[in-house]
Formats: C-alpha cells, sequence, structure tokens
C-alpha cells in the first residue's frame, strides 16, 4: 500500500494526473489483463478523459489511445497518444468513433451523465469486433457516492460520509448511479457484465488516502452493497459476442 503525496506535487493538476497513472497501472490495467483484454497493441477510446492520466497510463503499456473530454485541459500528446476536446454523447462525434476501439473506458463518467442509455449506446458502438468496455464509478448511496471528497475540496466536509442532501451535489443527486440501476441498463444497451468488482474500499482511496482496497465478497446482495460499496468496476461486451482470443 503507497499513498501519493500531495505534497511532492506542484499543482493539484500535478497530483491528479500522476494519480490518475497510477489507478490504471496498479488497478485498472491488470483488471483488465486478469479478464483476457490485452492492452498493449489494443485500440483505446478513453471517453471523459479529464486531465488524462489514465490515457497516458495505457498507451504507456503500449495501446494507441485517443482521450476526448468536453472540459478544457492541457494536455500533453505523444506518438501514439492523442487528446480532443469533444463530448461522446454528440451524434457527430459517436459517428466518427464507430467500429474502431478494441477498448473504451468509462472511468467516473457515468454518475456524471443524465443520458446514460446514450452514452452506453456510443460506447458500443465505439467497439471494434470483439471489443471491450471498462466502466467504473461511485455507487451513489454510499458514504462518499455524491463526489463530496472532489466537489467540497478544500472544506472539511469532503471527509463526512452521506453528504449527499449538500446543495453543492445536487447534479449528482440528479444523475445518479446505483450498481441495481446501471446492470439493468445493460440489457438495453445491447451489453453485458462479464466481469465484475465491487469494493467496500475503493482502489482511489488507497492511492489518495492510504485506506487498502477492500472487495466486497458478497456482490449479489442487493440493497447492502449499495450502501456500503464506495466503488464498481465492471467489463461489458457486446450481447452475445464472446471476446477474441489473446
Amino acid at each position: 500500500m503507497r499513498r501519493i503525496d500531495r505534497d511532492a506535487f506542484a499543482s493539484w493538476p500535478a497530483y491528479y494526473r500522476h494519480y490518475q497513472a497510477e489507478l490504471a497501472r496498479r488497478f485498472l490495467i491488470p483488471f483488465l489483463e486478469q479478464h483476457g483484454v490485452r492492452v498493449a497493441g489494443s485500440r483505446v477510446l478513453d471517453a471523459g478523459c479529464g486531465i488524462g492520466g489514465v490515457t497516458a497510463a495505457l498507451a504507456e503499456r503500449g495501446a494507441a489511445c485517443l482521450g476526448i473530454d468536453i472540459g478544457v485541459f492541457e494536455w500533453s500528446s505523444g506518438p501514439n497518444l492523442e487528446f480532443r476536446r469533444a463530448d461522446v454523447l454528440d451524434a457527430g462525434v459517436a459517428a466518427s468513433l464507430r467500429g474502431r476501439y478494441d477498448l473504451v473506458v468509462l472511468r467516473d463518467v457515468v454518475e456524471h451523465i443524465e443520458d446514460k442509455a446514450r452514452l452506453l449506446a456510443h460506447a458500443r458502438d465505439a467497439l471494434a469486433q470483439g471489443g471491450a468496455i471498462l466502466v467504473t464509478f461511485p455507487p451513489y448511496w454510499s458514504p462518499f457516492g455524491a463526489h463530496q471528497q472532489t466537489e467540497l475540496r478544500g472544506s472539511a466536509l469532503r471527509l463526512v460520509p452521506y453528504m449527499h442532501a449538500h446543495p453543492r451535489l445536487a447534479h449528482i443527486a440528479r444523475t445518479r448511479t446505483t450498481v441495481s440501476g446501471f446492470e439493468r441498463l445493460l440489457p438495453r444497451a445491447g451489453l453485458v457484465a462479464r466481469a465484475r468488482r465491487l469494493y467496500v474500499s475503493r482502489p482511489s482511496f488507497e492511492l489518495r488516502y492510504g485506506v487498502p482496497s477492500v472487495v466486497f465478497p458478497l456482490p449479489w446482495l442487493r440493497g447492502v452493497r449499495e450502501i456500503v460499496c464506495t466503488g464498481a468496476t465492471y467489463l461489458l461486451r457486446r450481447s452475445g459476442e464472446l471476446p477474441e482470443t489473446p
């Protein structure tokens, strides 16, 4: 267990990009490879890439990566790393991405989107044959599912669990994502979960606060999982489609 020291970085963006990259290196890439997704040599779309740390780590692993986000960030591109300002929900953008990617990453994106069905449909359509979608999110009713740790950054309230009624977190309440609600969306989007991992303590807590990540051992236990699980990770594929043999 190694906590990333925030004070070792000159700015919040520098720290957060490093944090995202370490999250990919230590947790996301191992999860993908454990479940048969070969990162090296793959074509990756990181939709909602934010500051781009996960995208950069995937490129470092040997993938050809495109990161897109609606925000304005200072991105650094490379030989197999490209960034664009774009909205994956836009029909024209989605059409330009259709069928091109072996892996689509939606890391902590779905909980911010009201039209989740459209998001998943566009992610599905961006897949090449045998491709996969990686989705992570904090379940809404979990202790920090209202995003207070980032939205209330600088306030002591960021450390208080179950702050869902705080007025500055109302936008997360509008777009709330629960484990059961997310799973109900999958058949309608033509997707199936090939792997799922729920966390009592999600990997980001280990990197940011030094709290060890803990997997929830009873993922089928509805109700309880919504309240105690602080993170959810899914590997999705098209319904009826088996992954390509590595």
